[in-house]
């Protein structure tokens, strides 16, 4: 029989996968099923039919084996060169280009079996082709392995389409076999058949195998019957196991070795077994043989096959087997970077020593894909192999990535201690202080980049200097600037990079600008950090760049999304956000996409949408998208606490308070935005008294650095009710560029001064700029002043801008939004206990948490009633603008 049965019952399917074919567009179909259901059989009809339409089908085989290598169901396509390319964007482009190399002038279709079985970068490489490249695809998957994230990420994104198979009616079951064997089948026969089979398809065609082979199905006047009872055997594995000669030891060595080896090359193979046993499986359908590539290669004819030999293995046959592969492979190893791979990690599994410079160039590949579990593993294994300086940068590199900061530093000391010359102090220096970075000792990282630039200084003067030109000095002085910002001391954090951006080394420039770019727009100079980085062009992919952790292309979107933000430009910060997302190295980059959807955030928070805010950062940090930036993560969640915070969503302010300082979390990058965002918090709690404390604090930590953060601060005070405090505070803030960050430094001192139509003023300043809930703000201030000093006209038109503003924030809630659409504005007090009590707190709660009585709780209610036209507490809420989560709570009350 032949090994591909025929395909019957799937009309359906088949429609689906010739329109994909005819429509031509990218993306796919992933065909879902429980095992044996017909996926790989379905998968083989698309790639003859696409072979019949002019396409060029690539039938890539994931499988257990595989999967432990960084684009290992690829290799077969890839270059045999070892890769030495750093970034994400370089090795999966180089990938996505062998592909469509391999394709000519055709389309591409990728029938890709057992999806669930790629690795994390053969992942993303299939994304990025679907995506970017106009490539169709068709994967099949087990059903039990579909919410896999790998796998889950493309039908629940709509990157393919998915198709569950069903099992087989009997009428199709029957159908199924008569195809089989090319003639009719007896109904009693076919009834068992599918009674045995539980209507799928690979089981049914076992069953037919079996009991052929034990001469029970034979062909008797013109059709197929049973001329005994079927086999019990009612499981594959039990019926696959039937096949085997077990009493042929032979026979069971080449198959142990194929299911640890899959796929096997075939030439390997035929140098310790005899061709006439590969026939022979061959034509029991037990193995195939096909071409990938240059190569004949050997597998199983269902994946379930050599899951279940792998899965009863005993482990000393396992180590025979693996030694026997390791022997047959070794050759290879020089010619093949996919195949010496496989022999480092066949070797750690022996416990035997394995080629550093192997490990290193497959954990490389893991850290540009993200795969930072492989890379770690792999990173291991070459530091204990050959504890080199670069080995030891890249573990401790994929140590901090992964929030280990500790464990980053003793192997970064280790490896410090033993440094041979400049260029080994250099790139250990620069490691071990991202290290140190983490564990927020700056001034040892900034000891260790001052010794580690004076040795470089030594060495050029020795004509010692490195043979690849990179200006380690230059690298060491740059990142020792980001250590000065961390001590306070900004100007010669300044001095040190402008030295340095006119850098004729392109690594020295990129990072003395980005770092420069960032400085300058904290510093509430956007328009000199615009200017900064807009000619600045990434340099090329360099093997050491791993560790130069700005050299990512992404981060200049970066500082000129910050820089539009401070400057007052957000429509445009938003438009080039958006212009982002649609570059490669936004898809490719997980971390990169952190920190651009963080800027998101806080333009989205800046323009009053803190519901859009909030959500977006949930599933940002949901998911792995900041994965490799932990630092960064925190970042995130103080902004998630912030938009939390301002729609009064109790439970992302929980998930955020949990995140922040866990897991290996630093407060390195978020100096003040943490301390802003818990004021914020308590201000949502009601506790807007230890919401200005915090303030403070912020103000009094930053002095001398981080205007804009500042700024927010002493902006942030003001809004809770305590202008007069920040006005002090703005004092020694340096004038800042750009409408926005002007209008918060007015918005401050007009407020103090009591100034309502200066107030109304900024109003409109916040506005153009799109800062809708600060310009609501504004005017709401301006309108409670002018009610205060008789000037209803003018009370009732700021009112009115400052509705029509608040309608763009949806949800929002600050002590000054609260009270927007009142006759009459709540006095500070007032506001705090109809928070509290909007919050579904009794009298007696709100008293307890203000220390004050009950009955003076009941007085400022009546007021705040009477304020705001309502008669119970049932209303604060409606009255008061409460988002949706906010009236879940008040509904109870």
């Amino acid at each position: 029989m032949d090994t591909r049965w025929p395909l019957v019952g799937r009309a359906v399917e088949q429609r689906c996968v010739e329109e994909l074919l005819r429509e031509g567009k990218p993306g796919g179909l992933i065909i879902v099923g429980p095992a044996g259901a017909g996926k790989t059989r379905l998968a083989q009809h698309a790639n003859d039919l696409a072979i019949g339409r002019g396409y060029h089908s690539l039938n890539v085989s994931a499988t257990h084996a595989s999967q432990e290598l960084p684009l290992g169901a690829f290799a077969p396509w890839l270059s045999p060169e070892k890769n030495v390319m750093a970034e994400p964007h370089s090795v999966l482009a180089g990938a996505a280009a062998s592909l469509k190399k391999s394709a000519g002038r055709k389309r591409l279709l990728l029938c890709i079996d057992d999806m669930h079985y790629l690795d994390n970068a053969s992942s993303l490489l299939v994304q990025q082709m679907i995506a970017h490249h106009d490539v169709a695809v068709v994967a099949t998957c087990r059903d039990d392995a579909a919410s896999k994230p790998n796998v889950m990420t493309f039908w629940k994104e709509g990157l393919l389409d998915r198709v569950d198979l069903r099992a087989f009616t009997e009428e199709e079951s029957s159908g199924l076999a008569a195809a089989v064997v090319d003639g009719p089948i007896d109904s009693i026969t076919a009834s068992e058949l599918h009674r045995l089979s539980g209507g799928l398809p690979l089981m049914l065609r076992e069953l037919m195998l079996s009991s052929r082979q034990k001469g029970l199905l034979t062909f008797r006047n013109g059709v197929w019957s049973l001329s005994g009872e079927f086999s019990a055997e009612s499981r594959l594995g039990d019926l696959f196991k039937g096949q085997i000669q077990e009493n042929s030891t032979s026979e069971v060595a080449l198959l142990q070795t194929v299911a640890v080896g899959e796929p096997a090359l075939l030439r390997h193979l035929l140098r310790i077994f005899d061709i006439s046993l590969l026939e022979e499986l061959e034509s029991r359908s037990v193995l195939a043989i096909r071409r990938e590539g240059a190569e004949e290669e050997v597998r199983f004819v269902h994946p379930l096959y050599s899951e279940i030999l792998r899965n009863s293995l005993p482990p000393l046959q396992r180590r025979r087997r693996i030694q026997e592969l390791v022997d047959l492979y070794r050759d290879d190893a020089e010619k093949r970077s996919d195949v010496a791979l496989r022999l480092a990690l066949w070797s750690i599994e022996l416990g035997e020593g394995a080629s550093p410079t192997v490990l290193m160039d497959a954990a490389i590949i893991s850290f540009a894909t993200l795969d930072l579990k492989r890379a770690h593993q792999l990173a291991e294994a070459a530091w204990k192999e050959a504890p080199q300086a670069e080995t030891a940068a890249f573990l401790g590199t994929v140590l901090w990535m992964t929030a280990d900061y500790q464990t980053a530093e003793e192997v970064l000391a280790s490896a410090w201690s033993t440094v041979r010359d400049p260029r080994e102090m250099a790139i250990v220096g620069l490691a071990r202080a991202t290290a140190l970075e983490g564990l927020e000792k700056f001034n040892e990282a900034d000891k260790i980049l001052t010794q580690a630039a004076s040795t470089q200084s030594d060495a050029s003067e020795a004509g010692k200097g490195d043979p690849a030109g990179i200006d380690y000095r230059g690298l060491l002085e740059v990142r020792r600037a980001k250590f000065l910002l961390h001590l306070n001391r900004k100007t010669e954090a300044e001095d040190l990079l402008n030295s340095h951006k006119e850098s004729p080394d392109p690594y020295t420039r990129w990072e003395a600008r980005i770092t420069l770019g960032l400085l300058l727009a904290h510093d509430g100079r956007p328009e000199e950090a615009a200017s900064t980085v807009d000619s600045l062009t990434p340099p090329e992919s360099h093997r050491h760049s791993n560790i130069l952790l700005s050299h990512h292309p992404i981060m200049k979107y970066l500082v000129q999304a910050i820089a539009l933000m401070q400057s007052g430009a957000t429509a445009g910060a938003l438009k080039l956000l958006l212009n982002a997302e649609s570059s490669d190295t936004y898809r490719e980059s997980p971390s990169g996409r952190a920190m651009l959807e963080g800027v998101r955030a806080e333009v989205e928070l800046l323009r009053g949408d803190a519901r859009a805010a909030a959500d977006r950062l949930t599933r940002v940090l949901a998911s792995k998208v900041e994965q490799g930036w932990p630092l960064g993560r925190t970042y995130l969640q103080c902004c998630l606490l912030q938009a939390g915070a301002l729609v009064g969503d109790s439970k992302a302010m929980a998930r955020a308070r949990a995140g922040i300082g866990t897991g290996g979390g630093s407060l390195a990058y978020a100096v003040g935005a943490h301390g802003v965002a818990e004021a914020w918090a308590a201000v949502a709690d009601g506790r807007i008294d230890v919401g200005q404390q915090l303030l403070i604090e912020v103000l009094e930590k930053t002095k001398g650095h981080r205007g804009t953060i500042r700024l927010e601060a002493a902006h942030s005070l003001a809004r809770i009710g305590y202008p007069k405090k920040a006005a002090r505070y703005v004092q020694d803030i340096l004038l800042p560029e750009g409408p926005l960050l002007s209008a918060r430094v007015q918005y401050i001192e007009f407020l103090a001064q009591s100034d309502a139509s200066r107030l109304e003023s900024v109003g409109e300043k916040f506005e153009k700029c799109g800062a809708h809930l600060l310009a609501a703000e504004s005017y709401a201030d301006a309108s409670r002043i002018h009610t205060r000093k008789g000037n209803k006209r003018a009370a009732a038109g700021a009112m009115r801008a400052s509705t029509r503003l608040l309608d763009q924030c949806p949800g929002v809630r600050t002590p000054v939004s609260m009270s927007v659409g009142s006759v009459s504005q709540l006095t500070a007090r007032e506001r705090q206990i109809a928070l509290l009590a909007a919050r579904n707190m009794s009298s007696a709660e709100v008293a307890e948490h203000l220390v004050v009585s009950t009955r003076t709780v009941d007085n400022h209610l009546q007021k705040i009633f009477a304020k705001l036209g309502i008669t119970s507490r049932r209303e604060i809420g409606k009255a008061l603008r409460l988002g949706p989560d906010d009236s879940a709570e008040t509904s109870t009350m």
